[in-house]
């Protein structure tokens, strides 16, 4: 239950609507339960009176009509503001868990499937609002109603008001906490399997492509189908648990009501002509008074869903980030001295790096200085260590050992909004966001781009076949599902060209392209690059020549260096030995 907390303070921020809600629905209560105990009493006693007695019906009329009134009127305001302030907590929530999530990536997010991150967003925090409209709201509306109606009950008579009370308190203590009990036992298990379901129902309609090519669709649907059928089972033990719940308290109900009719006939109700129609007034409220309890057992059930869903929020908030943005320099020029006396703009230093969670090295003791607009293309095989350079080099991670310099200063010197616009990065994987293609194109810059900027890199990139029919409100759809694979990369080379910052790390920014887009590509890229310093990963030999120093990894280690010239003339080097292989 500890786990609830962080979520119970969360009331603070709609602390006046939550109290207001519950004093609507305690309205709504109150007024429901009159209605009836009154009605009960009004139509015993004017059955007493009979035809042609003299009894003044206009009080008791009025006051029936006005508590039906007044129970609409409250249980309709009290469902607006009880929603209208969950709903806002939990955009707190999901705002707060969001802003949790994003120091984390990449390196800690990578622990979790981009799936089972959008469950917890979105389904665990819908569970938690049954903490308030399902089980705190409706609890202390019953005290307080259980108490009104003993306190009511006692000027008619004492012993069958407590009677009637005490009854109900008695009831609203045993009845959730049997129920808790039963529901905590599977209720982490039926949050879990549920989480397992939705998390692999996306990843198998995200991933039908890939099943269908190499005929594993039945094998991941079968499993998907055990998921589901484990599931139900835990759904059927809620429901049948649930249909319990509404059994035990219609019998409670019915044996309350006995009881009440018994006690109430022996009853001395005073000695007026309409005494005897305080028995139906007793017996109503006793029928009535049910009302409240009704939906608080099978509420108390989902407590045990409630707190593994808290957990499961938990531990996504409790996760520490592995790069921390606490430096607060905003600006190269605050290192003026070091960049007049010296061109080198970034330097790795004894750099070495490992994966958390592989003792494998992805970079060993890295010495490598880079010029201040300088053109290096980054050669080696695949899984050599030649995109985590890049990726330190943007402080998604940070090294085991050694230090990064930009301009003079340590990489952490920095605040994350200023390296984040000094440095662009484009990945592997381009992602497209389920947006329109002008804001998918204006992510590449803070600064408003102009649309006649974006036409025209489109033109050049040769996309300008997107914006043939809706222009730049075409809508990209998840994951740019339009879009073909080189469509998707040449969009990501669009973001590049319209990207301002003075260091640009291209991670085999022209793979997948055809020779001839290739060439195109490439001459954009240098053209744009004239006055910047670029670090590009690439397996193609394409244009080589025209960077100014190529640097060749192997096995996480820089084995060597220099210009095309230089290397072309090593006798024995690995870049010699590879171009003369192809």
């Amino acid at each position: 239950m500890r786990s609830l907390l962080p979520y119970l303070k969360l009331f603070n921020h709609a602390r006046f609507p939550l109290i207001f809600g519950i004093v609507l629905m305690i309205a709504g209560l109150a007024s429901s339960i009159g209605l009836l105990t009154l009605s009960g009493w009004f139509l015993a006693a004017t059955a007493i009176a009979g035809i042609g007695s003299l009894f003044n019906f206009f009080y008791p009329s009025a006051s029936v009509r006005g508590l039906a009134i007044g129970r609409t009127v409250a249980r309709y305001f009290e469902k607006i503001v009880t929603h209208d302030a969950t709903f806002r907590i939990l955009a707190k929530l999901r705002v707060r868990i969001f802003s949790k999530i994003i120091p984390l990536s990449p390196a800690v997010l990578n622990r979790y499937r981009n799936a089972d991150l959008l469950n917890r967003l979105v389904a665990d925090v819908d569970t938690l609002d049954t903490l308030y409209l399902r089980l705190i709201a409706p609890f202390f509306s019953a005290l307080t109603v259980i108490a009104c109606i003993g306190i009511g009950l006692a000027f008619i008579h004492l012993p069958l008001a407590l009677f009637i009370s005490l009854s109900l308190l008695l009831l609203l203590m045993v009845i959730p906490t049997v129920f808790y009990r039963l529901g905590t036992a599977f209720g982490d298990r039926l949050t879990r399997s549920r989480s397992d379901y939705r998390t692999g129902f996306i990843e198998f309609i995200q991933s039908q492509a890939e099943l269908v090519l190499f005929n594993a669709e039945d094998k991941l649907k079968s499993r998907l189908q055990q998921t589901e059928k484990e599931w139900q089972s835990y759904q059927r033990q809620e429901a049948n648990l649930s249909g319990l719940s509404s059994a035990i308290l219609l019998f409670a109900n019915g044996l309350m009501l006995a009881l009440t009719l018994w006690f109430a006939a022996d009853a001395e109700l005073g000695s007026g002509e309409y005494k005897a129609a305080f028995i139906a007034l007793f017996t109503f409220a006793a029928l009535s008074a049910f009302e409240i309890l009704m939906p608080i057992g099978a509420a108390f059930l989902h407590i045990g869903q409630i707190v593994a869903s808290a957990q499961r929020l938990n531990e996504l908030e409790q996760q520490a980030p592995l790069v921390k943005f606490d430096g607060n320099l905003t600006a190269l020029s605050q290192n003026r001295e070091h960049t007049r006396n010296s061109p080198v703009l970034i330097q790795l230093q004894g750099v070495t790096f490992c994966y958390p969670g592989h003792t494998a090295a992805a970079v060993k003791e890295l010495n490598l200085e880079i010029n201040k607009g300088e053109k290096i293309a980054v050669l080696g095989k695949t899984g050599s260590g030649k995109s985590s350079i890049l990726q330190l080099l943007v402080r998604n991670y940070d090294p085991n050992q050694g230090e990064i310099l930009l301009a003079g200063q340590p990489l952490c010197a920095y605040s994350e909004a200023f390296l984040r616009s000094q440095i662009g990065l484009l990945s592997q994987r381009v992602h497209i966001f389920s947006d329109t293609l002008r804001n998918n194109l204006q992510i590449a810059a803070q600064a408003p781009i102009q649309e006649q900027t974006m036409y025209q890199v489109l033109e050049q990139t040769g996309l300008s076949h997107l914006i043939a029919d809706e222009g730049l409100d075409l809508w990209l759809g998840d994951g740019g599902r339009p879009l073909s694979g080189g469509e998707r990369r040449r969009l990501g080379l669009a973001r590049i060209l319209l990207n301002s910052s003075p260091i640009l790390l291209l991670d085999e920014p022209t793979e997948g392209l055809d020779r001839e887009t290739e060439y195109k590509m490439l001459k954009l890229i240098f053209a744009h690059c004239r006055d910047k310093t670029l670090v590009m990963i690439t397996h193609r030999l394409s244009q080589i020549e025209q960077f100014d120093r190529i640097m060749i990894i192997d096995e996480a280690k820089l084995i060597e260096q220099g210009s095309y010239e230089h290397l072309r003339a090593k006798p024995q080097g690995v870049f010699k030995a590879l171009t003369e292989r192809i």
